[in-house]
């Protein structure tokens, strides 16, 4: 199961409630039975055969009122069904504290105690969903917990053996969930199935988004979309043959594979990728000559050979009757066609990708040149145009599924985007020899001006450390790898290190101390940091960046200790080396590493750190882009449409603006733009905005405004449009 190891918390608390709770009939939270027959039984009085559709009351409040009249356990069960119905929802659609606290509330309508510190109610538990859900999910839930509670009710009607035997096959459970009541058209029994059986479903909650895939990806004819379990079964035969092309660890919503079965994606990606390219070329080295593909990286230039027909600036037609009359052929069609290209159609600013054969992918570049014959040249450089290589750092074999292209020495593929993808993707991922990344690069899909970027990369050049700060949302860590790969130059995470610091990080984790061994003794370990700095070490030409998240949380006299003096950007030398607390070794931090800290403005603690950062670091203040130019660009780009743009600038635009008069508040509790910044599989719409205004904004202003629910609330109704402030 490695495709999950991202996902490995999630389904082992999956695996905890199947155990407890399917198959034993007991209780997430507690130690006695829950999960019964009589209990399912009560609920579907409760609320199956009581529903409310008249009321214009919220869902809990609703629910409240239908259970109401039920046993305590009913209600301890209904809020460990809503473990279960979140258990897949990704953090960034519901936060965990959200999940939290609607399990809790449903539960103490039993008058018991809620279980406050269990270990399924941690937020590593919660936040480990792997599904971002649509607002359909939550706003149609209460057909979801129909169904739910209907197929609960049939399985535990079951004798223990039969239910012993479809636990077990995972295609037979499907096809008796399939016939419970109301179970056409549910999500959630997509999210059953992926929960239970991991290995054979995938996490995708609509039957449509299965149907799509299946559609441009399966080979041979495509099941209905009526036939569920088939429709399972053609999604399990595609993860097997893609999973030979991309590695097991991909998902059919993320890029590349996401690419594969939208063409439109493949296509924006490319356009965003490549927006002056008119076309992608692919380029044939073939075997005939091994020194071809050197020359071309050391020259910098394309060749497509053929010296002896002269300037290829001339009509397809024309060059095709020079080829028949040297004796190629009575129709050499093709050869005059691609040497037509060549000559005539090739562009600067086009992509060229370079392959042997039909097995292997050499490289990628972009045409810098217009075509150039020079008669005077070697046969092999006659015919040629300059072109910038990104050469692999080894060849890459080309999918065996993906081979059937074209032998030509040269063959326009620009039709072929879901192929190009592939091809990037398996280059991009094996690496290149040098990726060039400049300030040009990293400003694109910034909310702010070229010239602050450049600020930001020079402070980090300079001073050696920089604190990036800035309050929720404002793309902290986005950025901060981009400016990372400027100081580098290139595209590469190899000099990055990334960690986190929290309340109970500690100098041993970070510079070095004493562990524990499995034999019962201790022994000395460089911390994350210590072995950070060996490795800059190694290669001194090279800058390394490491990168802290949320620096003010730890305490960094003692993570640091003694190298708070040697981070220092003139104590960067051998002269400065210290013994450190574990060692007599004398330690030094070198020249060629730089720190990178994100700082939360939000966060209460951060007066208690920022004078003992301030002389050590330069500081760089993100703010919201709400109403940018650029931030509008990129939404619209995104499918937003003028309205929604407006509504959102002026919205959040007015919230951060009241933020920012709260005496208790202020400018670095304003809430950012990247709640707003569209995922891949993400329509921008009005429920799409509305959705993230109940999940994550909403939360976030609880907190801010804890004693003011109600003016929480009417700020609220104004974001979504129908109150004031």
């Amino acid at each position: 199961m490695s495709r999950f190891k991202d996902a490995k918390t999630l389904l082992d608390a999956a695996k905890e409630w199947k155990q407890r709770c399917l198959i034993e009939g007991g209780s997430l939270f507690t130690e006695q039975p829950l999960w019964t027959r009589s209990n399912f039984d009560e609920l579907r009085t409760l609320y199956v055969e009581n529903l409310d559709d008249e009321s214009s009351d919220s869902f809990l409040t609703k629910l409240e009122r239908q259970l109401r009249r039920g046993s305590p356990d009913a209600k301890c069960l209904w809020a460990e069904m809503m473990w279960v119905y979140l258990l897949i929802v990704r953090s960034t659609a519901m936060a965990p504290g959200t999940k939290r606290n609607g399990i809790r509330e449903i539960w103490k309508w039993s008058g018991r105690s809620f279980p406050e510190g269990h270990a399924l109610l941690d937020d590593t538990v919660l936040r480990a969903g792997v599904v971002s859900v649509g607002a359909a999910y939550h706003t149609l839930g209460w057909k979801e917990y129909r169904f739910f509670v209907t197929a609960m009710l049939a399985w535990f009607s079951m004798e223990r053996g039969v239910r012993r035997e479809r636990r077990s096959q995972p295609w037979d459970f499907a096809s008796w969930l399939d016939g419970t009541e109301f179970s056409e058209n549910r999500m959630f029994r997509h999210a059953l199935l992926f929960l239970l059986f991991p290995d054979d479903f995938e996490p995708i909650v609509t039957g449509t988004g299965k149907s799509e895939i299946i559609k441009y990806l399966y080979e041979g004819d495509a099941p209905a979309a009526t036939d569920r379990v088939a429709v399972d079964r053609a999604l399990f035969v595609i993860r097997g043959r893609l999973e030979r092309e991309l590695g097991d660890e991909f998902h059919f919503y993320l890029p590349p594979a996401n690419e594969l079965w939208k063409p439109d994606r493949a296509e924006a990606w490319f356009r965003e990728r490549f927006s002056d390219a008119e076309r992608v070329w692919l380029m044939n080295v073939g075997g005939g000559d091994p020194d071809l593909w050197p020359a071309w990286l050391e020259r910098g230039i394309v060749t497509i050979g053929w010296s002896e027909l002269g300037d290829l600036r001339r009509s397809q037609e024309q060059i095709q009757n020079e080829l028949t009359t040297r004796g190629h052929g009575e129709n050499p069609s093709q050869r005059a066609f691609f040497l037509f290209n060549f000559g005539n159609e090739m562009k600067v600013g086009d992509i060229v990708i370079a392959v042997q054969g039909k097995k292997r992918l050499l490289g990628w570049g972009e045409v810098r040149g217009d075509y150039r014959y020079n008669p005077d040249a070697s046969w092999d450089l006659t015919h040629s145009r300059t072109v910038v290589w990104r050469p692999c750092k080894r060849p890459v074999s080309i999918p065996e599924h993906r081979r059937g292209i074209s032998p030509k020495r040269l063959t326009d593929f620009t039709p072929h985007t879901p192929w190009v993808r592939l091809a990037f993707w398996c280059m991009d991922r094996e690496g290149y020899a040098s990726r060039e990344f400049t300030i040009d690069h990293a400003h694109e899909d910034l909310f702010f001006s070229r010239e602050r970027l450049e600020r930001l990369v020079a402070s980090l050049n300079t001073r050696k450390n920089l604190i990036l700060q800035g309050s929720p949302g404002t793309g902290k860590t986005f950025i901060a790898r981009r400016i990372a790969w400027c100081v580098i130059g290139y595209e590469d995470d190899d000099p990055i290190e990334m960690v986190q610091f929290h309340q109970s990080y500690a100098y041993e984790d970070f510079v070095q101390g004493f562990r524990p061994t499995e034999k019962g003794g201790f022994r000395l370990k460089d911390g994350v940091f210590h072995r950070f700095c060996e490795r800059a070490r190694k290669k001194p030409g090279t800058p390394h960046v490491f990168i802290i998240d949320e620096i003010n949380r730890g305490n960094l006299s003692r993570i640091f200790g003694e190298l708070l003096m040697l981070i220092e950007a003139d104590k960067r030398s051998e002269k400065y080396g210290l013994a450190l607390t574990y060692s007599d070794d004398r330690f030094h931090v070198p020249e060629n590493v730089h720190i990178l800290g994100m700082m939360n403005t939000a966060d209460r603690s951060l007066a208690l750190v920022d004078y003992a950062l301030r002389r050590r670091f330069a500081f760089e203040t993100l703010e919201p882009a709400y109403g940018t130019a650029e931030f509008e660009e990129y939404l619209e780009r995104n499918g937003a449409n003028p309205d929604l743009i407006r509504r959102i600038s002026e919205r959040m635009g007015e919230l951060n603006e009241k933020i920012r008069k709260d005496n208790e508040l202020g400018r670095g509790f304003e809430v950012g733009h990247s709640y707003f910044v569209p995922g891949e599989s993400d329509e921008t719409s009005d429920t799409w905005y509305e959705h993230i205004v109940d999940t994550q904004i909403e939360p976030l202003l609880r907190e801010y405004w804890f004693d003011s629910p109600t003016d929480v609330e009417a700020t609220v109704a104004r974001l979504k449009g129908n109150g004031a402030t």
